[in-house]
């Protein structure tokens, strides 16, 4: 059932023309899972656009005995020239999305930055469910402390970001590996992340249906990944939880104003900052969940995409000051 468009003369016109049409109908999920994937390709592919073309791009496949198969996208790779490295997880909710979605978002960054950025294309609830997506992503750590040399890679200068889904899980890769491996990450960049399996803040109040995403559709999507196990406590899959993060680098996080995920990375933010993280905040008005992925239609994107380039050449400069 499609919603209503929001009523508020505060929103982008872009953003007001896009909650009229099908991208903001309300999936029942599992039920329309498929449904739900094809809406979000088919989002991308008229929402995503970037002007970076000629680029080296590899794909891997890891085969791990204990774990799914996946594949990951090396961009910008350079033998000849050791680089900082982007690990991102493409949002979706944990049941949609995949290496097509993220492409121009990856493409933007990896040539704007200079960074190699690489893109997992991690196990899909329901299919395949919580720590599957973590355990991938520790896996294409250890790759890269093993032989992401070859590939022109600073294995001491990682940075581990996503969007969405994707942000939840790079959060909670950064707490799980400060556990179960001896290694200092470079940065975290979080847009929009889902942090905490509680759906009780002002802004789910707010933005409950019709902004691109629902309360409705996120706790439903929370259900699919967390499988038949009580894992909704996990620090690892609701990384607000930490309370001690003294481990967590240096962070960007993006959140949208009308968007029921804002308020938890809000709080996230704010507790970084008090116990001494450096962190970059900004919550971008007028856009609602998704934003980030619309480059093609909305100079707010291209703002944010830019944005997060200054902070990785930052951090990459060991410059970054809070």
């Amino acid at each position: 059932m499609k919603q209503p468009p929001a009523e508020t003369d505060d929103l982008h016109p872009v953003i007001s023309e896009l909650l009229k049409t099908k991208f903001n109908t309300e999936y029942r999920i599992p039920a329309e899972i498929h449904a739900f994937r094809h809406m979000m390709d088919e989002f991308t592919r008229i929402a995503s656009f970037s002007e970076v073309e000629s680029m080296s791009i590899h794909e891997m496949k890891f085969a791990p005995d204990d774990l799914p198969e996946f594949k990951i996208l090396i961009y910008n790779a350079d033998r000849d020239n050791l680089k900082p490295v982007l690990i991102y997880f493409h949002g979706g909710n944990w049941i949609a999305g995949s290496l097509n979605t993220s492409d121009s978002v990856c493409r933007t960054l990896a040539e704007g930055s200079n960074y190699v950025v690489i893109s997992v294309d991690y196990a899909l609830a329901p299919e395949h469910s919580f720590p599957i997506p973590l355990y991938q992503g520790l896996e294409v750590i250890d790759w890269i402390k093993k032989q992401g040399f070859y590939y022109g890679i600073n294995r001491q200068k990682i940075v581990i970001g996503g969007d969405n889904a994707g942000g939840n899980i790079a959060a909670g890769l950064i707490h799980l590996v400060s556990q179960r491996r001896i290694l200092t990450l470079q940065g975290q960049l979080l847009i929009c992340p889902a942090l905490h399996y509680r759906f009780d803040t002002p802004s789910y109040c707010e933005y409950e249906k019709g902004y691109l995403t629902s309360l409705e559709i996120i706790q439903n999507s929370y259900k699919a990944y967390l499988g038949p196990y009580a894992n909704a406590h996990s620090e690892f899959a609701s990384p607000l939880l930490t309370r001690n993060v003294s481990h967590v680098p240096p962070t960007l996080i993006f959140t949208a104003e009308y968007d029921p995920l804002r308020d938890e990375a809000e709080l996230y933010a704010d507790r970084l900052k008090r116990q001494g993280i450096a962190v970059v905040f900004n919550r971008y008005k007028s856009v609602t969940h998704n934003f980030w992925l619309m480059d093609s239609i909305l100079n707010t994107a291209r703002q944010a995409q830019k944005e997060a380039i200054v902070f990785l050449k930052k951090i990459n400069e060991m410059t970054y000051a809070d």
